[in-house]
């Protein structure tokens, strides 16, 4: 008899032990706060910031106006801006601007180039070069956006060569290391625009003090 009410003691011990467990596991899950994971993109990856997911922003780039003396620099330009952006997850490269949020647009300045060094029979051994755009974003609401022209400046040195082809295969890498180097700012420029830093708040030192009663009762 001893036994039989022994074991059941140990059933019912058994039963609470497995029941608080059970309500521990329920309690854990819950504040967790699990959800799921399965979040829609809309042609592109979506960004996960502070736990929630955003839709990347559609983005167009239009051809460049090409005003230097290279005939294929608006494309070489234009593929390395669409090839960076459509690289970053928080855009959505667009081919049609009607359907993007933001539409980049411009020109490629006339480039400038200088002789860097020469020989002693007075030939140029390597060349300057400086590529400049001027670009802007045009938004959703209709405003234009003028990016920095300093921002989107760059300069680079290629060889010369006796061979004329050589000197214009070098030149022709410096303006794709230009283009790609300028297709990154452009890119870190846009997505300042869609994600502006905040303006500091003022601090006690700066901020006026109130006037005391008794200071306004003197200027009365």
């Amino acid at each position: 008899m001893r036994r039989l009410v022994f074991a059941a003691a140990s059933a019912a011990d058994s039963a609470r032990v497995t029941g608080l467990v059970l309500f521990s596991v329920l309690l854990l899950t819950a504040s967790c706060g699990y959800q799921s994971q399965l979040a829609g993109s809309r042609g592109g990856a979506s960004t996960a910031l502070n736990g929630a997911y955003e839709q990347p922003t559609r983005v167009a780039v239009l051809g460049l106006r090409n005003d230097s003396p290279e005939p294929w620099l608006d494309h070489i330009v234009a593929d390395a801006v669409r090839r960076e952006i459509g690289s970053r997850a928080a855009f959505d490269l667009r081919n049609d601007p009607q359907t993007a949020e933001l539409v980049v647009r411009g020109r490629i300045r006339p480039l400038d180039t200088k002789s860097q060094s020469f020989s002693r029979f007075v030939s140029a051994l390597e060349y300057g070069l400086t590529l400049q755009l001027d670009l802007e974003v045009v938004l959703a609401s209709g405003n234009v956006v003028r990016l920095d022209s300093t921002t989107l400046t760059e300069s680079d040195v290629y060889l010369a060569s006796p061979d004329i082809e050589v000197t214009r295969t070098n030149r022709l890498e410096a303006l794709r290391r230009l283009s790609d180097i300028l297709a990154s700012r452009l890119a870190d420029s846009i997505e300042m625009l869609e994600r502006p830093i905040p303006k500091k708040p003022m601090g006690p030192a700066t901020q006026r003090p109130p006037s005391s009663p008794a200071a306004t009762e003197e200027r009365g």
